[in-house]
């Protein structure tokens, strides 16, 4: 420690040097601080400049809904569990949410982080979209049913037995005579014959 007090005395006599000298001339304090003020403000034009520059490179910024929780399929998607991010628009993917309806329910299970977007969320009265690894099927149940809106998870059963848990509704037939239900892949065929016999039935999850 002494060894580099001893190093350091050059520098601290130059600085006291200095000092005293800009303490007795008032000229050269002003020219000083002037030097100093002219200094900052061109860092600081330089670094605005050069942040403008990058923003340019990258194109127009669009703001997105980002999940702050992990949200379970059949959820409501709110500000309380998401919060907004800035990206550059070419970042991002045309399904991507960048405005959250007031009614707006997961379609899927969605972990912290994760972008909302149009498959794995659907807003009352909105034009549905098939939810990523699932197909759509027209049903129409023998027994008269109450009109289901978009996002109702409903169970589908044939012959006794649950063929299609958590199905999506994505939409109504025309008339509320049936609906268009939203099944993973793996269990499309089952249901769509079921459905073409005029056995599926649906009952509402939760």
């Amino acid at each position: 420690m002494r060894e580099l007090v001893q190093r350091l005395q050059p520098v601290f006599r130059f600085a006291e040097r200095v000092h005293r000298e800009l303490c007795r001339n008032r000229q050269r304090q002003v020219a000083v601080i002037s030097g100093l003020a002219v200094l900052a403000a061109a860092i600081y034009a330089l670094s605005a400049f050069q942040l403008q520059q990058q923003r340019n490179a990258l194109g127009k910024y669009v703001v997105v809904y980002v999940a702050i929780t992990e949200i379970s399929a059949g959820e409501p998607i709110s500000p309380q569990n998401t919060k907004t991010f800035t990206m550059p628009t070419q970042f991002v993917l045309p399904s991507t949410r960048t405005v959250l309806p007031p009614s707006l329910t997961s379609t899927s299970d969605i972990g912290e982080g994760d972008i909302i977007n149009l498959q794995n969320s659907l807003a009352e009265g909105e034009g549905a979209s098939v939810p990523l690894g699932m197909r759509a099927v027209s049903i129409v149940p023998r027994v008269a049913m109450p009109a289901l809106s978009p996002g109702t998870f409903v169970d589908i059963i044939a012959n006794g037995q649950v063929i299609a848990p958590r199905g999506i509704v994505l939409s109504s037939l025309e008339n509320n005579v049936g609906v268009v239900v939203a099944v993973p892949e793996m269990l499309a065929p089952a249901v769509a014959s079921a459905a073409s016999l005029g056995e599926a039935t649906l009952v509402i999850s939760n």
